[in-house]
């Protein structure tokens, strides 16, 4: 059995990545997220996160929530993105997928992925590194909601916010199945954004949505298009930090044709502070040694400032 293994850089040769404006993570999103609808007509979303060529076809790997994908008495299609090569007829396809052989349900957490061919040639999304996801971090969750009262229309939404919890150390009190869902956040989020990518400053993707806490103090609710749901959002929100599925994935990174970047975030960096942001709205961010005598820069505090 393989599994997606990275190493990190010396530190002499540390690369940093860049933040982007939200209008050009937004676009990552666009280009990334797919719709993947049942045959009972409801539905959830997920990311494009890997894609290998077999002739003049296109295998592309998508990860999800599971609970998007794990009723054995349905069908599934995938809803894809607008393809790269579509010309003059912009518009998202309809994939029809195998659910015993083209729907993986990973152990132990709310994780799935899910293949399908296309001669299209769709953006892979970029695998980013969760552990850099720390409270206050500024994150994006993109997703297909179910219609609400002001619109009956499906469209792509595409949320800002900031990581408001790491909920990796557990108390030793509780007794509820996590089910993976570690990093919480403020993004605003509905009913079938479930499997969708969570985002950093730079469109890599660090975390899967896949749960909204609610008031009625019960547990925390997949989000998926499940109306008997009651209780009022609280407007906090939980997805399964990337590098879970990178512990689990069996798959190599060759294999399924993955992008990884796993390089810390940083806009601006100075002797002991970073920023990062969009020319309006910068996020100041202290750094700090991962480990004793290490030199690899961990960011771990944010501070917002708005410029002129």
């Amino acid at each position: 059995m393989s599994a997606l293994v990275f190493t990190q850089p010396a530190a002499h040769s540390i690369r940093i990545a860049n933040a982007i404006s939200s209008i050009q993570v937004g676009q990552i999103a666009k280009k990334t997220v797919v719709r993947i609808e049942s045959s009972i007509g409801d539905f959830g979303s997920g990311v494009i996160i890997g894609r290998k060529q077999q002739g003049d076809r296109n295998i592309y790997t998508v990860l999800t929530a599971a609970h998007v994908v794990n009723h054995a008495d349905r069908s599934y299609q995938v809803i894809s993105p607008v393809p790269l090569n579509s010309g003059v007829e912009k518009k998202r396809t309809t994939i029809d997928i195998n659910s015993a052989s083209d729907i993986k349900i990973l152990p132990q957490v709310d994780l799935a992925v899910v293949s399908f061919e296309s001669k299209n040639i769709f953006t892979v999304g970029t695998i980013g590194n969760s552990e850099y996801a720390e409270e206050g971090s500024p994150i994006y969750v993109a997703g297909f909601p179910l219609p609400g009262k002001a619109s009956s229309r499906i469209a792509l939404q595409f949320t800002g916010g900031m990581v408001s919890a790491r909920l990796d150390d557990k108390d030793p009190q509780s007794q509820e199945d996590s089910s993976g869902y570690d990093v919480a956040y403020t993004c605003v989020t509905r009913a079938g954004m479930s499997g969708g990518p969570v985002l950093d400053a730079a469109g890599r993707i660090v975390a899967i949505h896949g749960r909204g806490d609610r008031d009625n103090k019960e547990p925390d609710s997949p989000e998926g298009s499940d109306s008997s749901i009651v209780g009022e959002k609280t407007g906090f929100n939980l997805g399964i930090p990337i590098q879970t599925f990178l512990k689990l994935q069996t798959q190599s990174r060759q294999q399924i044709g993955s992008r990884l970047d796993l390089t810390p975030l940083n806009y601006e960096l100075s002797d002991n502070s970073a920023t990062i942001g969009t020319r309006n709205q910068k996020f100041n961010q202290r750094l700090r040694s991962k480990s004793a005598g290490s030199k690899i820069i961990d960011i771990t505090k944010v501070s917002i400032r708005i410029t002129d």
